[in-house]
């Protein structure tokens, strides 16, 4: 089967998707946007079920959950923009933005188990303050709060050398990339909307009582398209840092979906097309080692 793991670098599209002049980008409608995303969705369904057809290691767990993660906030930012809440779209754009540059960082350093330990060590910390704390230790009860034997074992030893992993910084990695835009585009100008902000609640108020005259507020539209292209990074990535060979039409897809995002080509039809077959008559990928 035709397999191939392309470098782990983005193609230009990803900057002529988003890095050209705000104000010179066209834009699409929201009905074309939420057509590719539910190609977008779909695809990413198929590389979670072609992840479940192999055993998966910490590594090819974490990189399998990001892509879950992923196309849940892709559903999400959609289902907000429909109920006019563009503002919390944005914040969790950023949650989005920050995946990604986590992933990134993951997969160039190769820090996924370092990231596990961590996460369990972090986790385990905040669930036992709970059941320290005088005031609700009463309601840390159920199965939640149990711990078996192993997990107290993996406890005891990550407390005798403590995880040193460290959360990248944002900007740092958006650097490592090459690509500052995401970061003064994507991840800084949706902080604010994720931080207090003193005109914050203004188009809400209006959305809500829906009084008038109601002041004209700029299109938001962009928060989709950016969406969009962060899950396309997303899905490359989990695709070059796992441990598989993929079809090389995934690759054609995502390029396909980005050229939408660019000027409206909607040639990722045809490679959603192509990969919907290839799904239900053949394997996504197989071991590298295969």
């Amino acid at each position: 089967m035709a397999l191939l793991v392309p470098s782990a670098s983005a193609p230009a599209t990803v900057t002529s998707a988003l890095g050209k002049d705000m104000a010179e980008k066209q834009y699409q409608t929201i009905e074309v946007y939420r057509a590719a995303a539910d190609a977008l969705y779909a695809v990413s369904g198929m590389v979670l079920f072609s992840f479940a057809k192999h055993d998966c290691d910490t590594k090819n767990v974490i990189i399998r959950n990001f892509v879950a993660r992923s196309a849940m906030t892709l559903k999400s930012v959609f289902s907000l923009w429909d109920n006019g809440d563009t503002q919390n779209a944005w914040v969790i754009h950023r949650a989005l933005v920050d995946r990604m540059f986590h992933l990134h960082s993951l997969g160039v350093n190769d820090d996924f188990q370092a990231f596990d330990d961590w996460s369990f060590f972090e986790q385990f910390k905040s669930q036992n303050r709970v059941k320290s704390d005088d005031l609700f230790k009463n309601q840390a009860v159920g199965w939640v709060y149990k711990i078996s034997d192993e997990k107290k074992a993996r406890i005891k030893a990550l407390e005798k050398d403590k995880p040193k992993w460290r959360r990248p910084r944002a900007e740092d990695v958006a650097k490592d990339m090459g690509m500052e835009f995401l970061y003064k585009y994507g991840y800084d100008y949706a902080s604010t909307h994720v931080h207090p902000m003193a005109n914050d609640g203004e188009q809400d108020f209006y959305t809500i009582t829906k009084l008038q005259p109601s002041p004209r507020f700029p299109s938001q539209i962009t928060v989709i398209s950016n969406t969009i292209l962060t899950s396309t990074l997303i899905l490359q990535d989990s695709l070059n840092h796992s441990s598989f060979s993929w079809r090389r039409v995934l690759w054609d897809f995502i390029d396909d979906v980005r050229a939408l995002l660019d000027n409206g080509d909607a040639s990722y039809q045809k490679s959603f097309e192509k990969l919907a077959i290839l799904f239900k008559e053949n394997d996504l990928c197989e071991p590298n080692n295969a």
